[in-house]
């Protein structure tokens, strides 16, 4: 198993083309540095931008609907927009970091959306919220939602669990399978 792990891991790692996985390959390096598991952060990362296999840099999240933006411009565009019209929660990027909560932590709405960046955080977060929350399960649903939204976070946490097995990251227990159904 660990070897079909650590293939899966090169496989969703490697640049090809470059652009298309700019946030896997962050993944990978994000990963190491701060001690997240591969397969927790792909698993999030999926759920928050996965489209046709892979994650998105340009994923945009404006009031609840989902926009993959064609590049750094037109993610400006559309975020400037929204935010014209008074629209707060806007989650941006391959890790989809909401700005109302943590844009303070970045020089500017470009800089959230560096794959680099975006990945950087998440992953410190995710590894922040696992201390303090004393599980990856815990720190999951925390990355989605607030201690009072159990409902969004079972929910969440059940899709990132899909999204491991589907990768090949895990398994499903009998408790995780009674838990999602």
């Amino acid at each position: 198993m660990r070897r079909y792990v650590l293939a899966t891991a090169a496989f969703i790692c490697s640049a090809v083309p470059a652009t298309a996985n700019v946030c896997e390959a962050e993944m990978g390096r994000a990963s190491t540095r701060y001690g997240v598991p591969l397969g927790v952060l792909y698993a999030v990362g999926l759920t928050e931008t996965g489209k046709r296999g892979s994650l998105q840099p340009y994923a945009m999240n404006i009031a609840g609907a989902a926009y993959f933006a064609t590049g750094p411009q037109d993610v400006l565009a559309h975020f400037t927009e929204a935010r014209r019209r008074g629209v707060r929660l806007i989650d941006l990027g391959c890790m989809q970091i909401n700005h109302h909560y943590h844009g303070g932590k970045f020089g500017s709405v470009e800089a959230m959306i560096d794959p680099h960046a975006n990945v950087d955080y998440a992953t410190q977060f995710l590894r922040d919220l696992k201390q303090r929350e004393g599980s990856w399960t815990m720190a999951v649903a925390r990355y989605h939602a607030g201690p009072h939204n159990n409902a969004a976070q079972k929910i969440y946490i059940c899709r990132v669990v899909a999204n491991m097995v589907a990768t090949g990251f895990g398994q499903w227990t009998p408790a995780a399978a009674r838990f999602c159904r």
